[in-house]
């Protein structure tokens, strides 16, 4: 399944942020993976990978879930297996 960046920009602290990622787990949809995010408290910024069947239906899914300020297509760089994922 495709992967995707999903960058977000949010003033929140670390409790905030838990609450908001508990609330958005209950809403993802069957086909969705919501696999991490990386945050930054400090410059409020958030990455989140997923897996979804397209850009288009993630980025749908995001509008009407949160808000976001861009999603990315991306490759996994496995430098450990040393091949691209």
């Amino acid at each position: 399944m495709p992967r995707f960046i999903a960058v977000h920009t949010m003033s929140i602290t670390e409790d905030q942020w838990k609450s908001v990622a508990k609330e958005i787990v209950t809403k993802i949809p069957k086909g969705f993976s919501w696999k991490l995010t990386y945050c930054a408290f400090n410059d409020g910024k958030f990455f989140c990978e997923w897996q979804a069947p397209s850009k288009k239906a993630l980025k749908e899914w995001l509008v009407a879930n949160t808000a976001f300020d861009d999603v990315y297509s991306v490759k996994l760089h496995n430098i450990a297996r040393g091949k691209m994922e």
